[in-house]
């Protein structure tokens, strides 16, 4: 068990506790754990919550931490993706866009408002339980889709599907019991990343797996604004 909770935190973040010589079945073993992955990124935000800054320098810190401890691995698959998927292109050039390093004006577009608002959203979601439990339940919520929609191709997506990962609801429950508005928000942008990547691109990636993330976490956040003002 141990082996396995190392393996899913080194795939889903920058510690470093990757064991050696990791199996291909150990990779789908990791599934039920993503939600522990997801809180120990959680951790940190919670901590940060309780110390007496500025709200702008707490967002900012917390942005961060929750782009930093992941390695910056979602934001680029959001960027990545929003090449690919918008705009009106053949399928063709969306798939060699969304392998192509370079970034175009719908990445530029879409970090810039995605960075905007996470700052934002995260200023006005400072309660330290909600920001320890969004990240394990936005991990949990991408498995949901994972093993719905076809994949492009082997790579992360495809080491992890057809792992034992319902039983992942074990730890994620706790979330939408405590906050449903919010818990259905990431379940909609998640699936609304999944869905049109299926439809433009033919299926998900590993790219595709950190946009759902990196929107499906911005999703509830927001949602925990909206949930928690004033006549929410």
């Amino acid at each position: 068990m141990w082996r396995t909770l190392r393996l899913a935190l080194a795939l889903l973040t920058v510690f470093p506790l990757a064991p050696k010589e990791a199996r291909p079945e150990e990779f789908r073993q990791t599934t039920p754990f993503f939600p522990l992955a997801g809180y120990a990124l959680g951790l940190p935000l919670a901590l940060l919550a309780i110390l007496p800054l500025p709200e702008g320098l707490f967002a900012a810190l917390a942005l961060a931490l929750l782009l930093g401890l992941t390695g910056f691995l979602h934001l680029d698959g959001l960027l990545d993706v929003a090449d690919a998927l918008l705009g009106a292109r053949p399928r063709e050039e969306r798939l060699r866009l969304l392998k192509d390093p370079h970034l175009g004006a719908f990445a530029f577009g879409v970090g810039g408002l995605y960075l905007l608002l996470l700052w934002q959203a995260l200023a006005l979601a400072r309660e330290p339980l909600f920001l320890l439990l969004l990240p394990g339940f936005a991990r949990f919520a991408i498995l949901l889709f994972l093993h719905r929609y076809p994949l492009l191709g082997p790579g992360m997506a495809g080491l992890v599907r057809g792992g034992p990962w319902a039983w992942g609801l074990l730890f994620a429950w706790p979330f939408p019991a405590l906050y449903p508005l919010p818990a259905l928000l990431v379940l909609l942008a998640a699936w609304g990343v999944a869905h049109l990547a299926a439809r433009r691109l033919g299926g998900l990636n590993g790219d595709v797996l950190g946009a759902m993330i990196a929107l499906s976490e911005l999703a509830g956040l927001l949602g925990y604004a909206l949930w928690k003002a004033p006549g929410g």
